[in-house]
């Protein structure tokens, strides 16, 4: 256990060296501003929107930036052939990245407690930024995997953002109706908001369908892509 904790705090350095954290928090401090400067009922209403990009969308490119860092820099060779278990060190780096957008989305509620005296169920809120924070790193490993260099990255990442923010747009739109508005929720992004959007509403339209789908991404992609391909990189190291 010990060693546990000695590799997550190896990480959360590891992102403060490399500036992931310091930018993580600029991009928090644009949120808190955003919602300290609009009506308490327009940042009820922003809030859904910027926990999903700062857990979702932004989780995947800082994991991708934090992942290539290392590769540059030969660290992750040097922590691969450590004598922990591949699991654990995969482990130790996922929570490396959890803590940060916990602690993101709890400024957003103090900013919505000191600035409108409104608080949303933060606790519930937690809960579901991890689904939602593991769901995107489950699809980030998956473009980093499928990825030669940053830049590669960046551009498949392009195309992912357009992907998952696609069935968003078409149910704002109306365009997805009659039933087809359930095929929006295979995209993790907005099934990720629905959740996120309970907090706020009353409404249980298809929430356990968001829950099931939400949940499988990283279900499936951990333990039969991700986790093969980490120890992959392992023995090559």
């Amino acid at each position: 256990m010990k060693k546990f904790f000695a590799l997550i705090k190896g990480e959360v350095i590891r992102l403060w060296r490399y500036q992931i954290t310091l930018f993580g928090l600029i991009v928090s401090g644009i949120w808190i501003i955003l919602i300290a400067v609009v009506s308490k009922e327009e940042a009820n209403a922003l809030l859904p929107q910027l926990i999903i990009l700062d857990s979702g969308l932004m989780a995947i490119i800082l994991l991708g930036a934090s992942y290539f860092y290392e590769k540059q820099e030969g660290t992750m060779k040097a922590v691969l052939v450590s004598p922990t278990s591949p699991t654990v060190l995969l482990s130790a780096k996922i929570i490396g990245t959890l803590m940060g957008n916990l602690l993101s989305v709890s400024l957003m509620w103090l900013t919505m407690l000191v600035v409108h005296q409104a608080m949303f169920p933060i606790f519930a809120a937690l809960g579901i930024v991890v689904i939602i924070t593991l769901t995107h790193l489950s699809i980030g490993y998956v473009l980093i995997y499928w990825s030669k260099d940053f830049m590669d990255l960046l551009l498949k990442y392009t195309f992912v953002v357009l992907v998952l923010f696609v069935p968003t747009i078409l149910v704002s739109l109306n365009i997805l109706t009659d039933g087809l508005e359930n095929l929006a929720y295979l995209s993790p992004t907005y099934s990720g908001q629905i959740l996120i959007a309970q907090l706020w509403t009353s409404s249980t339209s298809s929430i356990t369908v968001a829950w099931l789908l939400t949940i499988l991404y990283p279900l499936v992609l951990f333990p039969f892509y991700i986790l093969p391909q980490f120890r992959k990189e392992a023995i090559r190291a």
